[in-house]
């Protein structure tokens, strides 16, 4: 566990543009990040998960839905959160039935990514150790963007 940490705090520091999370210690300051990136979103969210439940940011993406901003889930398990969005304006919801799932990403305007190494389920997070990092860095997010966007091409739409 020192190793790990010793690792992250040279990579944070080598990189300052990429924001660990150690939970369930930093479970607050992880939703707190999270939500305000959510918040602030202009134009568009993916989340690439196995699963999603996670309350806490469901008012944030809301709030982002209001404002405009598409959304567009990519799920192995279309229950709980996914399915309370498929009713609003700008929506897409993608069923993954190609590739298992393990890893959560979140990228919010193609500016900002999140890694959690986990299905999104909040209850589950927080009761786990878990290392989820966050970043802003281009290098990060383009090449994960253009998987995110093959994987959606190979993803079969929930509503057709």
């Amino acid at each position: 566990m020192i190793k790990l940490i010793a690792l992250l705090l040279t990579i944070t520091i080598a990189n300052a543009n990429i924001f660990p999370f150690l939970l369930p210690d930093e479970g607050s300051h992880f939703n707190h990040h999270l939500q305000s990136l959510l918040k602030k979103s202009q134009k568009e969210i993916v989340i690439l998960t196995a699963s999603m439940h996670y309350p806490s940011l469901n008012k944030s993406i809301f709030q982002a839905l209001s404002h405009g901003v598409h959304l567009s889930i990519i799920a192995n398990n279309l229950k709980n959160d996914p399915l309370r969005f498929v009713a609003y304006r700008n929506v897409l919801l993608y069923r993954n039935t190609t590739h298992s799932i393990t890893d959560t990403v979140i990228l919010i305007d193609s500016t900002h990514i999140c890694h959690i190494p986990d299905e999104l389920d909040e209850k589950n997070l927080m009761g786990t150790i878990s290392n989820i990092w966050c970043s802003d860095e281009s290098s990060l997010i383009l090449p994960l963007q253009k998987h995110i966007n093959l994987l959606k091409k190979r993803s079969v739409p929930y509503l057709e």
